[in-house]
């Protein structure tokens, strides 16, 4: 999939194969190697100290093949985030689905934990995802904000829900879940920079207690 179109050339082999691959798969095969090599530069050295060709060297793809499938160092940086964070918004669905029937704040904090566990399990991501994304552009902040919505429209949807039924008393979702929000980026932030962090398993079971504090 491509990200943006950078000449007549990205295009000129569309359907032809190449050992017994089309254009397109080599193409997602090699998206596939940038978004690593990204993650691996960015997620130790920064976004600042990145470089096209430090990412491409990473990857073991040629600075022609980055430009046929994205048009800035930006561009890549975009695609990985939105990445990272879909697979975190998946986990955190699929942990909630499966808590059906349990307390609904509880369901909400596990689910919001599942949401950060990736960054947890993978140094660089949470990096990107905590530290190096801050303001990078205003289409970054953009998209980080939309994601942040996301986040707090399905805290709310859900939370309503679990007052409807009684679970819960009413009270001003929104404020909770920016609180909720706020205090995780602040942790993770925090866990990732300091040289002696507490243990992922302190951080999950801080969070978790924390999340069911403002949501129950």
């Amino acid at each position: 999939m491509r990200t943006a179109p950078f000449s007549d050339s990205a295009t000129e082999s569309a359907g032809r194969s190449y050992a017994g691959r089309s254009a397109e798969e080599r193409d997602a095969e090699r998206r596939t190697r940038l978004l690593a090599g990204a993650r691996d530069v960015i997620g130790s050295e920064g976004y600042a100290a990145t470089t096209v060709e430090k990412i491409c060297t990473r990857a073991g793809v040629s600075t022609r093949h980055f430009y046929l499938l994205y048009a800035t160092k930006e561009d890549a940086f975009v695609d990985l985030y939105r990445e990272l964070t879909a697979e975190s918004f998946r986990r955190a669905l699929d942990t909630f689905a499966a808590s059906a029937g349990q307390p609904m704040a509880q369901r909400v904090a596990e689910a919001f934990v599942a949401y950060l566990e990736p960054m947890f399990t993978d140094h660089p991501a949470a990096h990107i995802a905590f530290v190096e994304v801050m303001g990078v552009s205003p289409r970054l902040e953009e998209i980080r904000l939309s994601f942040r919505e996301s986040l707090i429209g399905f805290i709310e949807t859900e939370s309503a829900a679990a007052v409807s039924r009684g679970e819960v008393t009413d009270r001003d979702f929104r404020f909770a879940a920016l609180a909720l929000i706020g205090a995780a980026n602040a942790l993770v932030y925090d866990w990732v920079i300091r040289p002696t962090p507490p243990s992922d398993r302190e951080m999950r079971e801080a969070l978790g207690r924390f999340a069911v504090t403002l949501l129950a």
